[in-house]
């Protein structure tokens, strides 16, 4: 049985976040969704990290920018593993795991959305993933670059005006950050007639596991892969012993 959620970031709770081992870990979990961010090297390599530098998690110090690919390879995350390019997740994740890209554009990187887009049609694995943004302009411009492709907007809070540009971008999905009023006030009726899904996260406690499943409709994004699996698919669990909770 898949668990219906998002592994944000892999299982970052248990491996480097990010990397091939966390989204690995989110697959043997059989987690039906993933997300990670998106960044463009120096020479223009698509890369995957959180962060638009890589001093939180990495042994170096920089913006991933100012890089090449090559360049960052010296550098490790938890000293055995490197920073993953988009197309080496993508191996991995593909036919797996759906996964939600988010596009980190905030003036930085010129002609990412391309670079993500032809690697996602050469990689043939536009059924497999779905591209999100704060950013309404990279959304625009993937729209323009692909009727089919899967959009998705990404913001803190809900708005009035989001349902237009949902619309303007033929959007299929609307990620929003975990509030229990604004969850109660979202119009998830209006939502399904337009046929998106609503994605909200991050979600960690088992008290807002448990909210969250007065809305079996949205999907949950989370870092407690297993936390959220004992409280929401216990059924699933075959080690009680390594929960934990």
């Amino acid at each position: 049985m898949k668990i219906q959620a998002v592994a944000e970031r892999g299982y970052p709770l248990q491996f480097p976040e990010n990397t091939m081992s966390s989204f690995q870990a989110a697959i043997d979990l059989n987690f039906s969704h993933t997300k990670m961010e998106v960044h463009l090297t120096k020479d223009d390599i698509p890369v995957v990290m959180r962060d638009m530098t890589i001093d939180r998690v990495t042994s170096g110090r920089g913006e991933i920018n100012q890089f090449t690919y090559a360049e960052l390879l010296k550098f490790t995350i938890n000293h055995d593993e490197r920073i993953p390019t988009l197309a080496e997740v993508i191996h991995l994740t593909k036919g797996k795991i759906i996964t939600a890209i988010e596009i980190k554009q905030s003036g930085f990187y010129y002609g990412l959305e391309e670079k993500v887009y032809d690697l996602l049609r050469q990689h043939q694995a536009m059924e497999d993933v779905f591209i999100i943004s704060e950013n309404h302009h990279s959304l625009a411009r993937l729209r323009i670059l692909s009727k089919q492709i899967k959009l998705g907007l990404l913001t803190d809070k809900p708005d009035t005006h989001d349902f237009f540009l949902l619309k303007e971008l033929d959007a299929s999905y609307y990620m929003l950050t975990f509030d229990f009023q604004a969850m109660q006030k979202l119009d998830l009726a209006v939502l399904k007639r337009m046929n998106i899904q609503p994605i909200v996260g991050t979600i960690q406690t088992i008290e807002e596991m448990k909210f969250m499943q007065n809305y079996p409709e949205v999907l949950v994004s989370t870092t407690e892969l297993e936390k959220f699996q004992a409280i929401c698919y216990p059924e699933t669990i075959v080690d009680w012993k390594k929960v934990g909770i």
